[in-house]
């Protein structure tokens, strides 16, 4: 099979790599990293951290003073206590949820995957981070044509050998007198053809290269207009920049190790599609997924456990007329997939398209690489229960934080309806009144009931610092982007008058 891949509030968007560098550094959880211990479940000192910074806080605990952080510390053990006091919740119940936890757990074994197999194998070559380091000092500026498909890659050469120069192409294609431009640095997250193209050449200043293929499929033309090299001065700039080199080429190499590795487990795998289902399938489908950010919106799974994710997973059989379940949409090597089968697996596996926009015409092809991208993970995944890593301990733990935070959340939500007066009475009050009325009071009937079974390490806590930037972070191409879950808003109770010291 062939693949063609007011506060400031920071964004971040982590590849596999850095995702797996900061949360999947061990199969056992040391005892020195266990922050508290809520009878079978535990808080280490990686989730405090993780649950803290990479996510939104609320007002009442945004802050990094002693008093916030046992807050938060209090509304992560409050998560899992209703976790603890509700085994059987409903929400266990609902097979969207079942096949989404599993999703999530199958999305962290792919990612250790690639961490065992690819990023704990990576060997840098000192003088390849000497040659790295000296360009990144350098920006780029280039310009750029892109190109739908190989077709129009074709049309350029032609056009090239015809005598068309880059710049009559370029403005001819835009229909202006201006050619796209952009500066690019060794550091930025470009297509991984582009950032080869350029920074493993040799190029002299207004050099063409391409056309070349990118990930998602397309094409493009850049030239190379200049560059400027602003080399670091200080001592401490250079050694952050050697730092930061050397990061960078491990994750690069290690994607460049797992792309062969993939290789080998996809090389006898070949994907054929059933080409009047998938026309019909893909016209379909291009209703749901091209609709306006505000339909999309308005059509996500409002799912009491799936608002904070905001998967888009809805299913052709929401539209007028749907296509049989049991049509065959494609096969791979005989294995047969039928619509139902398909939809199924979205659930725990929705789409991840290459391209983020993209117009109706380009639709089936995107949804192609796209259906070629489930299918190579789907055999990924088959690879990583063979080894054994659903039972890894830091994939077991990751996939009890996202139920636990769901349970926990249906639970809040279940207790307020059931606590609350009349629902006039919960809109005069805003959420500040509503956990110190209603909840506080519950989670801290759930601390004396539990208390026994808790145990927390206070001298690492008092060691924990905090940064005061907030942050959102996801994580890039895959069908789960959320990093760590919502912050748990159950509780603002800063004691922690409960529970034991661990250790005695």
């Amino acid at each position: 099979m062939n693949y063609p891949s007011i506060k400031a509030t920071l964004t971040i968007t982590f590849g596999v790599a850095l995702l797996l560098f900061v949360s999947c550094e061990s199969e056992t959880v040391p005892a020195g990293e266990i922050l508290a211990k809520i009878g079978d479940r535990v808080i280490t000192k990686e989730d405090f951290m993780r649950r803290s910074e990479y996510t939104i806080r609320p007002n009442y605990c945004s802050g990094t003073n002693y008093i916030h952080r046992k807050i938060i510390l209090n509304s992560l053990i409050s998560e899992k206590l209703l976790a603890l006091e509700h085994p059987d919740s409903p929400i266990k119940a609902d097979s969207d949820f079942n096949a989404y936890i599993q999703g999530r757990q199958e999305q962290t074994m792919r990612q250790w995957l690639f961490k065992k197999q690819a990023f704990d194998a990576v060997v840098i070559d000192t003088s390849e981070l000497k040659r790295s380091n000296r360009l990144a000092s350098r920006t780029y500026t280039i310009q750029f044509v892109s190109l739908p498909d190989s077709n129009a890659a074709k049309a350029w050469n032609a056009a090239t050998i015809d005598g068309y120069d880059f710049e009559t192409m370029a403005r001819s294609l835009s229909g202006s007198d201006s050619i796209p431009e952009k500066s690019l640095t060794w550091f930025d997250r470009e297509d991984i053809n582009i950032r080869s193209a350029i920074f493993d050449g040799n190029h002299q200043k207004g050099a063409e290269i391409g056309p070349m293929a990118l990930e998602d499929g397309q094409y493009i033309v850049l030239k190379l207009q200049g560059w400027i090299d602003r080399p670091a001065v200080t001592e401490l700039s250079k050694k952050q920049q050697w730092e930061d080199v050397h990061t960078r080429l491990i994750e690069v190499q290690a994607d460049d190790i797992y792309k062969r590795y993939v290789g080998t487990i996809m090389a006898d795998k070949e994907m054929n599609l059933n080409r009047e289902v998938f026309k019909s399938y893909s016209a379909r489908s291009a209703q749901l997924y091209l609709r306006s950010a505000e339909d999309k919106k308005k059509m996500l799974n409002r799912a009491v456990w799936n608002a904070e994710e905001q998967v888009f997973t809805e299913s052709l059989n929401d539209l007028p007329g749907g296509i049989p379940g049991d049509a065959l949409l494609f096969d791979v090597n005989g294995e047969t997939w039928t619509i139902d089968r398909f939809e199924a697996y979205l659930k725990k596996h929705p789409l991840v398209f290459r391209s983020k926009t993209m117009s109706h015409g380009e639709f089936p092809e995107q949804l192609k690489y796209a259906i070629a991208d489930m299918v190579r993970d789907y055999y990924l995944t088959e690879e990583a229960y063979r080894l054994g890593y659903d039972e890894v301990t830091n994939i077991v733990q990751s996939t009890q934080m996202w139920e636990d935070h769901y349970v926990s959340r249906q639970s809040r939500n279940d207790y307020l309806r059931s606590a609350m007066d009349s629902l006039s009475d919960s809109l005069k009050l805003n959420e500040i009144d509503i956990l110190e009325t209603y909840m506080d009071p519950y989670i801290d009937s759930l601390q004396n009931k539990y208390s026994d079974f808790i145990e927390i390490d206070t001298d690492m806590f008092e060691e924990i610092e905090l940064s005061n930037i907030p942050m959102m972070v996801s994580n890039r191409n895959v069908p789960f982007p959320l990093s760590v879950p919502a912050f748990p808003r159950l509780t603002t109770d800063n004691k922690l008058n409960y529970g034991r010291k661990m250790g005695d």
